[in-house]
């Protein structure tokens, strides 16, 4: 059975054909202003996202120096775990909200991203700790825990959207 228009429907239920024609205009041109995206333009989309990110992770990395030189383990992981979970929040938002993705690149960015944060932060931990002793500060991180806390609360969107996304 073929799928009925909607003119057929309203036709079916007795409209006559100008209050059709009327409802139609009115509907016709709010279809012409929604926004849509073609499928050709998401790789662009999808890979200027990515090297935004992997951007923005490099510039939060250089940005917590100073919280590493002079916070301790705790009060970092705090400032890391919400730093991170903004980030990953607002990732999570970008790639989702991209439409004719394949499943693949949000493995690829729930995987690659994460991936490219750990260094970072890795990388800039150990950058802190030789500032820590050029100005004789005890305060020295272990470069492994902090960036496993930042993985992990940035990518704790990511899952938290896709566990609804399962239950839904």
């Amino acid at each position: 059975m073929a799928k009925k228009t909607l003119r057929e429907k309203l036709i079916e239920r007795g409209w006559k054909e100008e209050e059709i024609e009327h409802a139609l205009s009115i509907i016709k041109p709010s279809e012409a202003k929604t926004v849509s995206t073609k499928p050709s333009a998401n790789p662009l989309l999808y890979w200027l996202t990515l090297i935004i990110s992997i951007i923005g992770n490099f510039l939060i990395s250089v940005a917590i120096i100073p919280f590493l030189i002079v916070l301790s383990d705790i009060q970092l992981y705090v400032v890391i775990t919400l730093i991170a979970v903004c980030f990953g929040a607002m990732f999570n938002f970008l790639i989702n909200t991209m439409e004719h993705l394949d499943p693949s690149h949000h493995v690829i960015a729930g995987v690659f991203i994460p991936a490219i944060a750990a260094i970072t932060i890795f990388v800039m931990v150990n950058v802190a700790n030789r500032l820590s002793k050029f100005f004789q500060s005890p305060i020295i991180h272990n470069p492994v825990w902090v960036a496993i806390v930042y993985v992990v609360a940035f990518s704790a969107p990511y899952f938290i959207g896709k566990l609804i996304q399962l239950r839904k």
